[in-house]
């Protein structure tokens, strides 16, 4: 079955019914039955670009739900979307590029400029090939363990057995829900199982809008039932929910994934938002793997949730011995629901995919009730709302800066318990700290701008003249604790 057949089923049997709402864009809201005249128009253009079945397609467009109905008729006629952040180069090979900005040379020799007139016409629907279940309708970027992105192939199927689970992992709750606000993108795994997994169902997806006040504006209108968003997301929201005593929250479940959730955070939005607020821990490559609602597990520095059926997970050592339960060590799980590879990263998959095992990078414990406890990460890897980076890809856009004689970044958890980045470093001469974070701002995705910079005479390093992170973090503490008594 082709994963966009559902979609287009409902849209016949449900045209007025709204389908997806982004408050105050130039689109905003869109039925089921102007979805399917979107897809079938774009269908139409994209079979006219000589683009062709079982090709991969990149995809850069700014209104989200133009972005949406471009994958949606990218699928329905075999071919897989990956969606490209910016105007930077693309790290896997694509066939086409389809963006509605002019993007500079060099970035593909097959760019296909797209506008809102690709959505016109008669929505006649265009022949569309039939797909094997294991054809890829889908490629998403993860930086895995190593901080560097990577392409993850997913297949109709995969997608569809990833979704077909969402009720046990997540409770009666979420499968009661219709109307649901995503705080991650469709970039994401779960941003993008849970467009599909909405749509399926005939409900309607709801994405931040140009403001917070219209995003909630549109969720109290709508009455959302249930948020989707990463622990940094859920601070945001949470701030808008304490300054504004008079709205009442409708939500059923908030479900957050992408980053550790710390105890306070969870504590704040289970009295002030929902108090059914669903933890989750997994990975592009191996979907959901553990659950928990949070009242369950908060007494646990660490614990991210219960492992979930189809899921197995191990601790070994650094020789791939099984540790005990309880013990610490390297966690590496087993799933139905899990990639065996990178898309065209043989050597980058050999390093995290061994034996039928994913390797995260994570350091871990596992119970005998099977509770996962995430204690720390293998690697020098920025997690950052589960968006990962190494730390040398931050560090070389500042070092970038006029001035900068050297620099280290780190993260360290803000006031809610989320991580930022942070950043020490050594100038030649005094240092416009505002004019390096615009620097860094054109430089880097918004997530890995460093929220704050400390100023040294020099960076700590070990004897093999390393920077030395342990001695960076304690440095940037007292900085920081410093900033905030002065």
């Amino acid at each position: 079955m082709n994963i966009v057949d559902p979609i287009l089923f409902l849209c016949r049997r449900q045209p007025p019914v709204a389908a997806i709402c982004v408050p105050g864009a130039d689109i905003g809201l869109i039925s089921y039955r102007r979805l399917a005249l979107f897809i079938h128009n774009i269908s139409r253009r994209l079979t006219a670009t000589g683009l062709r079945p079982g090709q991969l397609v990149a995809v850069s467009i700014e209104d989200q739900i133009f972005h949406i109905a471009m994958l949606l008729a990218l699928a329905r006629l075999g071919m897989a979307s990956v969606s490209a952040r910016g105007a930077a180069r693309q790290p896997l090979p694509v066939d086409g590029f389809i963006t509605d900005k002019t993007l500079p040379a060099g970035v593909t020799d097959r760019v296909i400029l797209a506008n809102m007139s690709w959505t016109e016409g008669d929505g006649i629907p265009v022949d569309a090939p039939p797909v094997r279940p294991d054809d890829l309708c889908r490629v998403i970027l993860t930086s895995g363990t190593t901080g560097e992105p990577k392409g993850v192939p997913i297949s109709h199927r995969l997608l569809a057995d990833r979704i077909s689970r969402h009720t046990t992992v997540f409770g009666a709750r979420v499968a009661d829900c219709r109307r649901i606000y995503s705080d991650m993108p469709i970039t994401t795994s779960l941003g993008f199982q849970f467009l599909f997994a909405t749509l399926w169902r005939g409900g309607t997806y709801f994405l931040p809008g140009d403001s917070f006040e219209s995003t909630l504006k549109a969720m109290e209108q709508y009455g959302t039932q249930c948020v989707l968003a990463p622990p940094s997301g859920l601070e945001l929201l949470l701030r808008w929910f304490e300054v504004t005593p008079a709205y009442q929250s409708n939500l059923q479940v908030v479900i957050s994934g992408g980053d550790l959730l710390s105890q306070a955070l969870s504590r704040r939005v289970r009295m002030r938002m929902c108090s059914h607020l669903v933890s989750v821990y997994g990975s592009t490559e191996a979907s959901i793997t553990a659950t928990a609602s949070t009242h369950e597990i908060d007494h646990m520095v660490g614990a991210v949730g219960y492992l979930t059926p189809g899921v197995r997970a191990q601790i070994v050592d650094r020789d791939g011995v099984v540790q005990p339960s309880g013990h610490e060590g390297l966690l590496r799980i087993r799933s139905e629901f899990a990639v065996d590879r990178y898309l065209g990263e043989p050597s980058g998959s050999e390093r995290v995919f061994r034996d039928g095992w994913f390797q995260p990078g994570d350091i871990a414990a596992i119970d005998s009730d099977g509770l996962l406890v995430i204690t720390g990460r293998d690697k020098n890897v920025l997690n950052i709302g589960g968006d990962k980076i190494s730390p040398e890809v931050v560090e070389a856009a500042i070092a970038a800066f006029q001035g900068i004689a050297d620099v280290a970044v780190t993260s360290l958890p803000n006031a809610a318990g989320n991580h930022e980045v942070v950043a020490i470093i050594v100038g030649k001469g005094e240092i416009d700290l505002e004019a390096l974070g615009r620097h860094c701002a054109a430089q880097l995705s918004p997530q890995f701008v460093p929220a704050h910079f400390a100023v040294t005479d020099r960076l700590p390093r070990n004897d093999m003249g390393k920077i030395d992170r342990p001695q960076l973090v304690e440095r940037l503490r007292s900085s920081l604790a410093g900033q905030a008594g002065s």
